[in-house]
């Protein structure tokens, strides 16, 4: 779908955006795992768990590694799809059921982001914080949710455009029987040429 992104080039920026934040979410989850890792230590080297880790982990970490990264999976495709019945069809038909598809997903993404950003503004008003660690600001990553949700709203509507305007549909389905039909390939290569050198090594042993 390069062909749209051509013609639409803020397509483009929505998938800097989505990128960006899949970044972010990336960091997130390497000090989610950095944080696990040191309460383990303390936890059973020197009898002193890292204080507040459960409260980061699911008020902090877990929030936003998720939701900073929706947009980017459904740029890639990576998000679940049942493509039991939608596969035999063909592009016409796969087309419509991706127009519809994001549609629903553009709507839910609004839902959601206006539901998201009245219970941050809520919650900022509030001052909301870990009964566990008050010093961790939970109202702080209820917005980096908000944040994510844009995120995942904004490329929806990038995927519906392209969905709509580009000149050859190929659906996610298409590019991942591709990937299986090419992984397959690559193993009977393979496997023909383990016997290959299984016969070889079979002629030489009877030459000797």
């Amino acid at each position: 779908m390069s062909d749209v992104t051509e013609r639409l080039p803020w397509l483009k920026w929505i998938d800097r955006f989505s990128t960006a934040l899949a970044v972010l979410a990336g960091v997130a989850t390497v000090g989610l795992m950095i944080n696990i890792v040191l309460d383990v230590v303390g936890r059973y080297f020197y009898n002193r768990p890292l204080p507040g880790t459960l409260d980061l982990s699911q008020y902090a970490w877990m929030p936003s590694l998720v939701s900073l990264a929706l947009g980017y999976a459904l740029l890639r495709g990576e998000h679940i799809r049942v493509n039991l019945l939608t596969a035999p069809t063909g592009p016409r038909t796969q087309r419509i059921i991706e127009i519809v598809g994001m549609t629903f997903t553009l709507a839910t993404a609004v839902l959601f982001l206006w539901f998201s950003i009245e219970k941050a503004a809520q919650a900022m008003d509030f001052g909301e914080s870990a009964v566990g660690a008050p010093w961790l600001a939970i109202w702080l990553f209820r917005w980096v949710v908000a944040v994510g949700l844009v995120g995942l709203l904004l490329q929806s509507a990038a995927q519906l455009m392209r969905a709509v305007t580009v000149e050859h549909f190929i659906s996610s389905d298409a590019d991942e029987v591709a990937a299986i039909l090419e992984d397959g390939e690559d193993v009977l290569v393979e496997l023909e040429h383990e016997a290959d050198r299984a016969h070889a090594r079979s002629g030489k042993e009877a030459v000797r």
